[in-house]
């Protein structure tokens, strides 16, 4: 038998009953905020958040002697800030302290709301209607959706500080297999749908072969209506299989020998096995992700892996050997390319109205941040601060900015944006903590790597996307981050055969 190793990758102590019931309470909510059309619909996201909320709770208090570090602490109190201050810009002010804090919001109302410009008026005339008041309105422009967003965001935070704790009592590695399966199936929902449909989105498309989309201004794929959110799952999942194959080959590569022999012997083993069926996974998830021809996914992630294997495993591998590495992992996902024959190349080159009118959403985007730049318009207003701003003098309204970045300007102004800016730096420097603790141990760091690179990935793709507000790639991203932030678990001796502790 092989000798025992120490490390903290897979798992740091055999999870009791009440961690994996956590633990399948998370891969039920991954599995039903993807395969439910993304939990777009407000039957698929309410159960969403609530198990959220209810699983981030539980898990809190089951790893409640897990010590966070300060950075991830930082982060945690800076998104509760941001819920607080999304919540108050919901609440109704009076008239002059109101229009002192956010001027535009009078002369917004005054034009789209019809019932507020009537009372308004009134009140102006109060000659001839006396006791008239002037009617009370809060900061948002939609209260509603407002605390609509401030619920989702409290859930996700508590799932995020819960999840956290959690992997630093049993560790990480097993729900990552779980979200790999998770991708793979998901990888041939799309495309099976791909082969029977073609090209042709809405030619009596129906997803699943029972559900018509409600707007047809985008291609579909697999469950998602929209295929640049299918391509923003993935590019968080299929980074997160590749550290943990990584993972994998730096756990066993200590101890095979350095004959073929040796090797082809590891790979009929069953570690072996299951690390083919990974490569596998990650094939299958690159073809999908190819098909789906969303030029931001396939951008987003490139330059993630680009950028995360050439500098940041350095730790790791000389350069060249990263070199290497790079361009093995780019073959492995452009064979998906060759094998279907997509003209990625084309897809690029070629002009698209879809360029245009994102370029006309970020300028509506900006005038919108021009009129509101101290509070915003509130947390999930844009749709209805676009009433006025939509500037297209088309058919076609934005309900998104096609830049997330943008978007919160928008809606948050500074009042958001500052302790979002803190929560993302906090982010940052909390990563690179624990990708530094974890050099010693190769195969912990690669699986935390892995997940790090999915973070980069979707934050690149959310530059000229909003992928993050598909509720099912929202809870994804919390899943991902709490992977790369979770402390190191006490440390272990483990058989790298049985995966068992001695």
């Amino acid at each position: 038998m092989p000798q025992a190793i120490e490390t903290t990758a897979w798992r740091a102590r055999a999870p009791g009953i009440a961690d994996r019931v956590i633990l399948g309470a998370v891969v039920l909510l991954v599995s039903w905020g993807t395969l439910a059309f993304g939990a777009v619909y407000p039957w698929a996201y309410v159960p969403l958040f609530g198990a959220a909320a209810v699983t981030g709770t539980i898990a809190f208090w089951r790893a409640r002697s897990v010590q966070l570090s300060r950075p991830t602490r930082v982060m945690l109190v800076a998104l509760t800030v941001t819920g607080f201050g999304a919540a108050a810009q919901a609440i109704p002010l009076p008239y002059g302290l109101r229009t002192a804090i956010s001027p535009a919001s009078e002369s917004f109302l005054r034009e789209v709301d019809v019932p507020y410009s009537a009372a308004a008026m009134l009140y102006e005339s109060r000659t001839s209607a006396a006791g008239v008041e002037r009617p009370l309105r809060s900061l948002s422009l939609d209260p509603q959706s407002t605390m609509r967003c401030v619920a989702m965001l409290a859930a996700l935070t508590l799932l995020l500080g819960g999840l956290t704790k959690l992997f630093g009592r049993v560790g990480a590695a097993g729900l990552v297999s779980w979200i790999i399966a998770i991708g793979t199936l998901l990888a041939v929902i799309g495309i099976v749908q791909k082969a029977v449909l073609g090209d042709h989105a809405f030619a009596g498309m129906r997803i699943y072969g029972f559900w018509e989309p409600r707007y047809k201004v985008t291609t579909p794929f697999g469950p998602y209506v929209n295929k640049n959110h299918y391509a923003g799952w993935m590019i968080m999942a299929l980074p997160l299989a590749i550290g943990y194959l990584l993972s994998m080959a730096a756990l066993w590569r200590r101890h095979l020998g350095s004959g073929w022999r040796d090797r082809l012997l590891w790979l009929s083993s069953p570690e072996g096995g299951r690390a083919q069926l990974v490569a596998f996974a990650i094939v299958l998830m690159g073809l999908a992700l190819t098909l789906t021809m969303s030029r931001s996914g396939l951008l987003a992630l490139v330059l993630a892996l680009l950028f995360s294997l050439l500098m940041g495993a350095r730790r790791q591998y000389s350069l060249g050997v990263r070199l290497v590495l790079s361009a093995g992992l780019l073959m492995l996902l452009a064979g998906g390319a060759v094998w279907s024959n997509v003209d990625i190349a084309g897809r690029f080159t070629s002009g698209s109205r879809s360029i245009e009118l994102r370029r006309e959403a970020w300028r509506d985007a900006l005038a919108i941040v021009r009129d509101f730049p101290l509070v915003g318009t509130g947390l999930n207003t844009y749709a209805t601060a676009t009433l006025k701003y939509d500037t297209t003098r088309s058919d076609l309204q934005f309900h998104e900015a096609h830049n997330e970045y943008l978007q919160l300007a928008a809606e948050g102004g500074l009042w958001l944006g500052l302790p979002v800016l803190v929560a993302i730096l906090a982010t940052i420097r909390a990563v690179r903590e624990r990708l530094q603790a974890d050099a010693p141990d190769p195969a912990a760091y690669w699986l935390r790597f892995g997940a790090s690179m999915g973070l980069l990935a979707i934050a690149l793709q959310s530059f000229v996307e909003f992928s993050l507000q598909m509720p099912g790639n929202a809870a994804l991203f919390v899943v991902v981050a709490s992977i790369a932030l979770h402390p190191r678990p006490a440390r272990q001796m483990f058989d790298p055969v049985s995966a068992a502790p001695v």
